[in-house]
């Protein structure tokens, strides 16, 4: 009975880089995590150690660094479209901006690989920000919670701050917008604050002289605010950062060129100011009221399950319908 079950289970094949830019295997983890609350079978892997087989859809977390980690880009875009003769439906997973180069550089190896959706995991829709020729291969899913997130998330209900003496961060590589925006913060918020501001590299998971995700958890658990901006001038809600100050127990800042050009419909707006605003809003000692606001917003929103679940079913594919709405 068991392996009736698992062979009626729809498959389900995540590609990671392994061994780079450990958020994009982070990434395709949670999406892993996301298809098993569907009751998929899901198998999480590197392109040259990917297993065999049939699936009925495979997510690429991402192509650029997946092919970059191959070392050959040829012969990885040759193994990319080999693979998706064998998937019902393969798609490209993306957490960045539309405007920017490495989204561009999805867009370009996807169309190379005859990948033909790119799926941008955020926190607001950036299609209206697409040139018309790039919106019909783009599907906007919000990148909510994963089951264990949640769990996680209700424990920290339990937890109090008595360790949580860093008044706020900011990691980030170095630019010099970013180092004045530094200094500020010390000038007008605290100078007690915890600063890593590395020349830009790649990021892996061990091994790395750099904050690796579990260092950078640690210093998030002791902190109030994590601040950030962009190193572009286009406007993007990085959701790597917003969740992971939710699931840290603190707050997000992102600090913005101007509050004009934040979209009137995205979400959590008020987590995101003008760098002038940022000494008197951190200073203000509102603290538990701002974080229990952004823990109840995000508690509203969907699930990465419930996201997945849409986008499977526009692919045709069949699911457990009570797994979808628990998910």
């Amino acid at each position: 009975m068991q392996s009736d079950s698992r062979r009626l289970s729809p498959r389900a094949l995540i590609l990671i880089p392994g061994t780079v830019n450990y958020f994009y295997n982070l990434s395709g983890r949670r999406v892993a995590e996301a298809f098993e609350e569907l009751g998929f079978a899901v198998e999480v892997s590197t392109l040259g150690n990917r297993p065999q087989g049939e699936y009925d859809c495979c997510f690429l977390s991402n192509i650029s660094e997946i092919l970059h980690a191959h070392g050959d880009a040829a012969d990885g875009l040759r193994r990319i479209i080999t693979l998706g003769s064998h998937c019902r439906v393969m798609a490209s997973l993306a957490i960045d901006c539309v405007a920017t180069p490495w989204y561009h550089r999805i867009r370009d190896f996807s169309a190379q690989a005859g990948v033909g959706l790119i799926v941008d995991l955020g926190l607001y829709d950036q299609g209206p920000f697409l040139p018309p020729a790039d919106r019909a291969s783009y599907r906007f899913v919000l990148s909510g919670l994963t089951r264990s997130e949640a769990q996680l998330l209700e424990r920290l209900e339990e937890q109090d701050d008595s360790d949580r003496t860093i008044p706020w961060a900011f990691v980030g590589h170095l630019t010099p917008h970013r180092a004045a925006l530094v200094d500020h913060l010390i000038q007008t918020v605290d100078p007690r604050g915890f600063v890593y501001m590395p020349a830009p590299a790649p990021y892996t998971e061990t091994g790395s002289p750099h904050l690796n995700q579990q260092q950078f958890e640690r210093v998030l658990g002791r902190t109030r605010y994590q601040v950030w901006c962009s190193h572009h001038q286009f406007f993007y809600m990085e959701p790597e950062r917003f969740r992971s100050s939710l699931l840290t127990g603190g707050v997000p800042v992102k600090i913005v060129a101007s509050r004009q050009e934040i979209p009137e419909s995205a979400p959590l707006g008020y987590l995101m100011m003008e760098a002038a605003e940022a000494g008197a809003h951190l200073r203000a000692g509102g603290f538990p009221q701002l974080r229990r606001r952004f823990r109840d917003d995000w508690r509203r929103l969907p699930t990465l399950g419930q996201e997945m679940a849409r986008l499977v079913r526009d692919f045709g594919i069949e699911i457990d319908s009570s797994l979808s709405r628990a998910a």
